[in-house]
């Protein structure tokens, strides 16, 4: 009976996970079956150069676009307080012309201009459609004076006096404030000191339940003397400049429901609200 040799080293032996082991075993790469580094090199290479293709024609895709596109609308957003037919005379002469040709910064720049717009974006798009979004200033009160009208702003800007629609609300009349001219597109701006007082009497009249459908006028006076006046009456209410206004408007309401309410509105010349937890009434003078 012949013998038989056999060498075990010649002969491939299966690992725990059937694969075979052995001088010849591992994969094409010689990597155990795992693809080689300079192949997964080139297939990111690849992608790279086709996002850029793929980027280098949506960009000529976009001149052509816009080589060969015309304004056929221009579209106004953002606007409450002006109307459409109004500023839409900002983008005369836009429609039929090439939409390639209309300069987007210098389209803003005339939107921006307007006294009563803060700022302006201009997109175009690829239905010939141009859309300007505004951003409007917010009245807080009107400017009145024998010498001067005029919108104040919530920055403390004076704009120039015009007809509001009423979405922007009742406004009260200010009186005796310092305007400084800018060389801005408003016609000048509040002394910082007294835009303050402003903003602070006004914020605490907002919070208030009765004084905010009754308080008509605030006027400024050098030496803490600022007043404000109610509706049909021609009492002085004296409030001062130092602030504490919520605790003054809640003794102006007291005194009204308790006091004006019973001697009539023109019963008092002044009434001063400036002292903590008390009121000092003047009566008129017969």
């Amino acid at each position: 009976m012949p013998d038989f040799i056999f060498h075990e080293e010649g002969v491939p032996q299966p690992d725990r996970k059937g694969r075979a082991q052995g001088p010849d075993a591992s994969g094409p790469s010689g990597d155990d079956g795992q693809s080689a580094p300079g192949h997964r090199w080139s297939v990111a290479l690849l992608v790279v150069v086709l996002l850029a293709g793929g980027l280098a024609g949506l960009g000529i895709y976009a001149q052509q676009w816009k080589k060969n596109v015309w304004v056929r609308e221009v579209v106004i957003s953002g606007n409450v307080l002006l109307q459409d037919s109004e500023l839409l005379g900002f983008a005369g002469g836009l429609i039929d012309r090439n939409m390639d040709s209309v300069d987007g910064e210098a389209l803003q720049r005339r939107f921006a201009a307007h006294p009563y717009i803060r700022a302006a974006s201009v997109g175009k798009e690829l239905n010939g459609i141009i859309r300007v979004r505004v951003d409007e200033r917010r009245p807080l009160a009107r400017i009145v004076s024998d010498w001067f009208s005029g919108i104040v702003d919530t920055e403390g800007y004076v704009l120039p006096w015009r007809e509001l629609p009423h979405s922007a609300g009742q406004l009260i009349d200010v009186s005796g404030v310092k305007v400084k001219k800018n060389g801005g597109n408003a016609s000048g701006k509040i002394d910082p000191a007294e835009f303050a007082v402003l903003q602070s009497f006004l914020d605490a009249l907002s919070g208030t339940d009765y004084a905010r459908l009754m308080v008509r006028k605030i006027t400024f006076i050098d030496g803490n003397k600022t007043y404000f006046t109610a509706s049909g009456s021609p009492t002085r209410f004296l409030v001062g400049n130092d602030g504490n206004y919520k605790e003054k408007l809640k003794k102006f309401e007291i005194f009204w429901q308790k006091v004006v309410a019973r001697k009539g509105l023109d019963s008092y010349a002044s009434v001063d609200l400036r002292f903590h937890e008390r009121v000092f009434a003047r009566e008129q003078e017969e």
